[in-house]
């Protein structure tokens, strides 16, 4: 596959069979476009019967193939499959039945999805769906070895309840686990940057049932990681307990303390072209927290709090030695938050930082919008309006790929990269 920037340039072929989990492709269409990606469908005649063409075309906005031999057209119906299987980057069939994933492996291709499938030069990737007797079957278990032998890959199936009312392995994984999959799958053959993506809070245990946390819900960083994705960047995301959804298609790494995150970051950031420290990370623990519950009842109760480690000042300059490009979050009250945002920049030597007044209704922690300013070490401020956080995330995302942009141009003219400030 020739190289692609975003995704928005990606065309996925979606495949429908007949299986009663033909309702979720309307999903994995919905997904898919999200993105920006193209998504042309193929149905099979029995996957018509159990969810209409109509609602998929609505869905991705092209016309659903259901007939190797359409009508006529302008076209030469008989190169129909040959110009799906080879103008997509990824065909994703989900559901796929057994009647499906038996034909490809035996090389059989007697309607338009199989006959795209076997012309298709990109992976596939097959979502499995069916009675758990069918897929215990030795049959079509080897049919699934042999296609995945063959370099075909499957998501799936996953235990649970069945159509026939039964429970068993056998049912389709869910819309989101299909296409976090498939943009996986897609992004790894992008020749995007590596983007290292911190957000949400950090909980601190007080005892065993209880944390010192913040109010953080993770929009912000989520939305980073979903415009880094959607531009074709390969995207790890370090996240503490989120209060809303996590991305898909980005390698995602669950921590809870500060110490766990900094633990994390030293392990992975120096594969990362670009850090993004969106977390809002406690500035303090308990000192001692019980390894038990603290009884309640009483009338007082002192506890006693120690510092913990400022991450981004360990982590960035280091980074900034070798040119790459560190942004942090700055969240400041009243007035002076954008003297003491530049502050932060210059004493952690940051490329920029992104500052954000919370006691602002429209920009407070668990909305949907936000208007923040961006510092640079160059001593510019850029002042955004009002924006949604998708918007603003992108506007992160490009704001780094100009400094990376001009890091590694200066690189390549053996100018200094060091990211000292004045």
């Amino acid at each position: 596959m020739a190289a692609r920037r975003t995704l928005a340039e990606c065309t996925v072929g979606l495949g429908v069979t007949g299986s009663i989990a033909a309702y979720k492709s309307a999903a994995i269409v919905r997904l898919l476009t999200k993105s920006g990606i193209r998504v042309p469908v193929i149905m099979t005649r029995a996957a018509t019967r159990l969810i209409s063409p109509d609602t998929l075309a609505t869905l991705s906005g092209l016309p659903v193939a259901t007939e190797i031999f359409p009508p006529r057209s302008g076209s030469s119906p008989e190169m129909a499959h040959l110009e799906t299987g080879q103008s997509v980057d990824l065909m994703l069939v989900a559901p796929a039945t057994a009647n499906i994933i038996g034909k490809v492996a035996a090389g059989i291709a007697d309607d338009l999805l199989s006959t795209a499938i076997m012309a298709c030069n990109q992976p596939v990737l097959f979502a499995p769906a069916m009675n758990e007797r069918m897929w215990t079957n030795p049959i079509v278990q080897r049919n699934v070895a042999t296609l995945q032998e063959r370099g075909y890959q499957f998501v799936g199936p996953e235990e649970g309840e069945l159509a026939c009312r039964e429970a068993g392995t056998g049912r389709m994984v869910a819309p989101e686990t299909a296409v976090d999959r498939a943009l996986q799958i897609l992004l790894s053959r992008l020749e995007g940057l590596r983007i290292l993506i911190t957000t949400g809070p950090t909980e601190e245990p007080v005892d065993a049932v209880r944390v010192l946390a913040n109010r953080s819900s993770g929009k912000m960083g989520v939305r980073i990681a979903e415009a880094a994705r959607d531009r074709g960047h390969r995207v790890t995301l370090v996240a503490g307990p989120l209060h809303c959804a996590a991305p898909l298609g980005v390698e995602r790494i669950d921590v809870t303390t500060a110490a766990e995150m900094q633990r994390v970051l030293e392990e992975t950031e120096a594969g990362a072209e670009i850090l993004i420290m969106a977390a809002a990370v406690a500035d303090y623990r308990p000192a001692h927290p019980e390894q038990g519950k603290i009884r309640s009842g009483a009338q007082q109760w002192d506890l006693r709090l120690t510092r913990n480690p400022d991450i981004l000042a360990r982590i960035a300059p280091p980074r900034a030695e070798r040119g790459a490009v560190t942004i942090g979050f700055a969240l400041e009250v009243g007035e002076g938050g954008e003297e003491r945002a530049m502050q932060k920049l210059k004493s952690k030597g940051l490329d920029m930082i992104v500052l954000n007044d919370a006691t602002r209704p429209d920009s407070a922690f668990g909305a949907e919008t936000t208007q923040p300013a961006f510092l640079f070490a160059d001593g510019r401020i850029e002042h955004l309006p009002l924006l949604s956080k998708a918007d603003a995330g992108l506007a992160v995302i490009e704001g780094a790929e100009v400094l990376h942009g001009l890091k590694s141009n200066k690189a390549a003219k053996g100018v200094g990269t060091s990211a000292k400030t004045s």
